[in-house]
């Protein structure tokens, strides 16, 4: 019983550990199913002592009271689970612990494997990240988001194309990525556990850069050429689907190809009404009345119903919720009397340059920036820096700037190092 008890400790730490995130992980039984069926116990309590940031070897051994030689084929085994990553920098290893969503989740179901028993995590993922609202709530409860929306190219008309940023545009994105790899989806493969998948292709999640490479090397993806990225953009162009980025201008790590039905970040919209869920593009999908012959067909399309059919026919026409259009572009090609077209938003969205930046964004607005700086959840000294650190961040005007962008870049660079 003694054993037993001493499990649901390593990992109710480690649900803890995993929650000071900026993408967190809010506790709940199902949770704690998934934890025990990819961490063992002694993985796990290595997990519950690694720092927050990437970290070599050495910095783990002091962190944990493990040698280095003890150490590495654990965190070597772990890495080829996802459950950590590990980059080359300035030529030392580090490593850190992958998150839940954008994380181990997503890792453990990017190929067919049966080192872990996919079939039972995957009732125990869609009910902690698709049918309870806390998971959603953590990660996404802000204006900073891990996903960006990417409008459909060729949906947005000649004269507005010139509009379009390089970093807001998918062949850009993809064409100036210096690796490339492709995957199942993780949420329709999911739900093809589930026997509630759709029909939509399954191969198509896409890694870019580095994480491309951890993937591969980890045989968590499968390598491609830049070529066979752009058919992969095409082809889900064609299926209707949605592209959501990574949310960031430089060194993106991944787009996915996103379905209404079985996306958690979609999901979140349609089953709990979060409309920031995913930050939108910079485009507005826009009705011209005069033209629109009710039909309906737009809506069809709609992965998170923002266009409604409003009146009686024969006067019906189509209608644009604002406050939900992700700007994505599905629509437009449904509309065959040309009444639909992707408008400019009013103001520009804003995207954070690096993950880095995003992290500490995402932190500060979730209440969590004190973590990323004393997080030694040990020792005495940081305890007492984070609760000041968190009354001053909490302070309007402090929160307000940080927020705004009234930081210069200095600040960030600063935290990196």
């Amino acid at each position: 019983m003694g054993h037993i008890r001493n499990g649901q400790g390593v990992y109710r730490r480690l649900q803890k550990r995993l929650d000071r995130f900026p993408i967190g992980a809010p506790p709940a039984p199902a949770l704690y199913e998934i934890l025990k069926r990819l961490y063992t116990e002694e993985e796990a309590e290595i997990a519950c002592r690694m720092p927050i940031r990437f970290t070599g070897i050495d910095g783990i051994a002091r962190r944990t009271g493990k040698s280095p030689d003890a150490l590495r084929p654990v965190l070597e085994r772990m890495a080829e689970k996802g459950l950590v990553m590990d980059f080359e920098y300035k030529g030392k290893v580090e490593y850190i612990l992958s998150p839940t969503l954008l994380g181990f989740f997503e890792f453990a179901f990017m190929r067919v494997r049966d080192d872990i028993p996919q079939k039972e995590l995957a009732r125990y993922m869609v009910e902690y990240a698709h049918e309870q609202p806390d998971l959603a709530r953590s990660v996404l409860a802000g204006k900073v988001q891990p996903g960006r929306t990417l409008v459909h190219e060729g949906t947005v008309d000649p004269e507005e194309e010139t509009q379009i940023l390089d970093y807001e545009r998918a062949t850009h994105i993809v064409r100036e990525a210096k690796a490339w790899a492709v995957s199942l989806c993780y949420c329709r493969h999911v739900m093809e556990h589930e026997g509630r998948a759709c029909a939509q292709p399954m191969e198509v999640c896409t890694t870019l850069n580095a994480a491309a490479d951890f993937l591969v090397r980890r045989g968590l993806a499968r390598k491609i050429s830049r070529e066979e990225a752009q058919d992969i953009f095409a082809a889900t162009r064609e299926a209707g689907l949605v592209h959501i980025g990574d949310n960031v201008k430089r060194r993106p790590a991944y787009v996915c190809h996103c379905c209404g039905c079985c996306c958690a970040m979609l999901s979140a919209i349609n089953r709990f009404k979060m409309f920031d869920a995913v930050v939108t593009s910079p485009f507005l999908a826009a009705i011209d009345a005069g033209k629109c012959a009710g039909c309906g067909l737009c809506a069809k399309k709609c992965p998170i119903e923002a266009i409604e059919v409003r009146g009686e026919k024969p006067g019906a026409k189509a209608a644009v919720r604002s406050e939900v259009c992700l700007g994505c572009g599905v629509c437009k090609p449904a509309c065959a009397k040309g009444a639909l077209r992707m408008a400019q938003r009013k103001e520009r969205v804003i995207i954070p340059e690096t993950a880095w930046q995003r992290a500490v964004l995402m932190a500060i607005e979730r209440g969590k920036f004190p973590n990323l700086l004393f997080d030694d959840f040990e020792r005495l000294d940081h305890a007492v820096l984070r609760a000041i650190t968190r009354i001053v961040v909490a302070l309007p005007p402090v929160k307000k700037a940080l927020l705004a962008g009234q930081v210069q870049s200095r600040f960030f660079r600063a935290l990196a190092g």
